[in-house]
């Protein structure tokens, strides 16, 4: 009887397997979409900051755009 008992508990732990595999998925899952979306934090003045990086605007239109957007101080 001792050992039928010892061969149900060694095997147990393939039981919680499959479980600790989802719940470890849904927690990348969680982290990876957490990263994703609070890259996008920053609004339109990134946005404008990242268009000049790029040289897509000069600093002309920067700071016109960049005063349209802070509204009259």
């Amino acid at each position: 009887m001792g050992s039928d008992m010892g061969s149900m508990f060694e095997m147990s732990w393939w039981m919680w397997f499959p479980g600790l595999l989802v719940i470890g998925a849904l927690i990348a899952f969680g982290v990876w979409a957490v990263g994703r979306f609070t890259r996008q934090i920053g609004g339109p003045r990134r946005i404008l900051e990242e268009r000049m990086a790029r040289g897509e605007i000069d600093v002309e239109e920067f700071e016109r755009r960049r005063a349209t957007l802070e509204g009259p101080r």
